[in-house]
């Protein structure tokens, strides 16, 4: 059996014997993990130059896309706010055009149907404008829904 004393004379007996090979063994140990350490950090540095360049390329296309949707999305509502205006005007007439003529009575009954059908044009024409508001709408988010799951690649 082996004392405290003895086992703390065993480690003095190693660390006296082991002290010259690891001073001799460090440098060499030293080396060789410099030069492992060296060669997987050039692997690494190739590695993040590969990938930087493929994201540079990926937002170049991605930047571009936008562009183009954008210049898209442009040219759709400056076609929507010329043609509105003048689709609703066609159907104000077209409305007219298919209207039955009056038929004869008295003053007061004319003046309130005249009243009536105004107020019935009126109405018409606010919604004919929600309407044409609401399909605008629709039309520009369906253009943002594309556009997004283009440029998510759904």
């Amino acid at each position: 059996m082996t004392t405290p004393r003895s086992k703390n004379a065993l480690r003095v007996l190693a660390r006296w014997t082991g002290s010259p090979v690891w001073s001799r063994i460090r440098p060499r140990v030293d080396a060789i993990a410099a030069d492992r350490s060296a060669e997987v950090a050039r692997v690494l540095r190739a590695e993040l130059a590969d990938l930087r360049a493929e994201l540079q390329s990926n937002v170049t296309d991605l930047l571009s896309a936008v562009s183009a949707t954008d210049e898209r999305i442009n040219q759709v509502e400056w076609t929507q706010e010329r043609l509105g205006p003048q689709l609703a005007a066609v159907d104000e007439r077209l409305a007219a055009i298919e209207r039955p003529a009056p038929a004869v009575a008295d003053q007061s009954e004319q003046d309130e149907a005249r009243s009536l059908v105004e107020e019935v044009r009126s109405e018409h024409a606010r919604v004919r404008a929600r309407l044409s508001a609401v399909a605008s709408y629709e039309h520009r988010i369906a253009t943002l829904e594309q556009t997004l799951s283009t440029l998510t690649g759904n």
